[in-house]
């Protein structure tokens, strides 16, 4: 999982108190607060299949905030890789 988030941790610069303070969202994606030191990841977190009769089926997609200690929480399918946001789902 690191290697999909090379980019951002090489680039990311680590939360600052000064930072964090005025921030909006003090949370991750698990509720998990926010500590002076992360680097903040980001990712497009794909939903389960919504299929309507009549439509096509809609995958939804969620940009969340993640750091590295959540790694163990989500799987990757290379598939579904776009661009420099990594394309996630969460384990089952």
């Amino acid at each position: 999982m690191e290697k999909l988030f090379e980019e951002q941790l090489n680039c990311g610069q680590p939360l600052t108190k000064d930072v964090l303070e005025k921030s909006e969202n003090k949370t991750y994606f698990n509720g998990e607060k926010k500590q002076v030191g992360d680097i903040v990841l980001f990712a497009m977190l794909m939903g389960e299949l919504i299929e309507k009769e009549g439509e096509y089926p809609e995958q939804p997609l969620e940009l969340i905030t993640l750091n590295e200690r959540h790694f163990d929480l989500f799987e990757y399918n290379k598939k579904h890789q776009t661009l420099h946001i990594p394309i996630i789902i969460l384990k089952k």
